[in-house]
């Protein structure tokens, strides 16, 4: 398996600005409003932790991803909170929460609306009754780009310097990220290529969705531009069946 950038996800991210802190306060928020007694949360693609880092201060957190390398920076991050590799279609958990969270649109990677349905629903089967569920939607079609976007960010820690340059294109529904990292020690360069691939969902393929897994959603502004949050509360006493898929390749 080829070595991803994890180790310096969060040094570039930290360069461009992304502000974790008030991105977790707005989060609790927006769960505190539609459930004021909100006191568990579980991260769905929980990346480097980032969000967890400050989540955990209002809430008893846990986190999933796919993502080995991930989850190891995450664990680094938050050490005791629990963290689980999973697939957000199909993980299952033995308990439920108050809030179940899929931010900066790590939705956009299920590559179909059946996948987008059904990640929603796995998500919804964890949600106790009256949970909160909050899901960071993917650039709308609308809103991207002709001809796709190029950028470059450069930072140093002590002991690392990284310099990140990449570009974007369209095939169809689907938007491609290419990304080159040149991540410098005192020991070596090494040059690391991520390809990621995201879905242009659209309005109506989030409406389905949300409507299969049995919950009524409100659309607002999502923290990232040209992008919507989708925000659902679980109705009292309803219960909701993960269903499975295989897990992303």
């Amino acid at each position: 398996m080829s070595r991803t950038a994890a180790h310096v996800y969060d040094l570039v991210y930290a360069a461009e600005g992304k502000d974790y802190v008030a991105e977790a306060r707005e989060l609790r928020d927006q769960i505190r409003l539609r459930n004021p007694s909100a006191c568990s949360l579980l991260d769905v693609a929980c990346g480097t932790g980032g969000h967890l880092r400050h989540l955990r201060e209002w809430f008893d957190v846990a986190g999933v991803d796919v993502d080995p390398a991930m989850l190891a920076e995450a664990a680094a991050a938050v050490p005791g909170v629990p963290l689980v590799e999973g697939d957000m279609r199909s993980f299952a958990l033995d308990r439920r929460f108050d809030a179940v969270a899929c931010l900066f649109s790590a939705v956009g990677y299920m590559p179909t609306a059946d996948d987008l349905a059904t990640a929603v629903a796995c998500m919804a089967a964890h949600l106790a009754s009256g949970g909160v569920l909050v899901v960071d939607g993917w650039v709308r079609p609308d809103a991207w780009i002709e001809g796709g976007v190029v950028h470059s960010v450069a930072t140093r820690a002590p002991g690392i310097a990284v310099a990140r340059a990449g570009r974007s294109w369209r095939e169809d529904a689907t938007s491609v990220l290419e990304m080159h990292h040149l991540v410098a020690t005192a020991d070596e360069v090494e040059h690391i290529v991520e390809r990621h691939q995201l879905t242009l969902f659209t309005e109506r393929d989030y409406e389905q969705a949300f409507g299969a897994a049995g919950l009524t959603f409100e659309r607002v502004e999502s923290p990232m531009p040209g992008r919507d949050r989708y925000l659902a509360t679980a109705g009292r006493g309803i219960a909701v069946e993960p269903a499975h898929s295989p897990p992303v390749p």
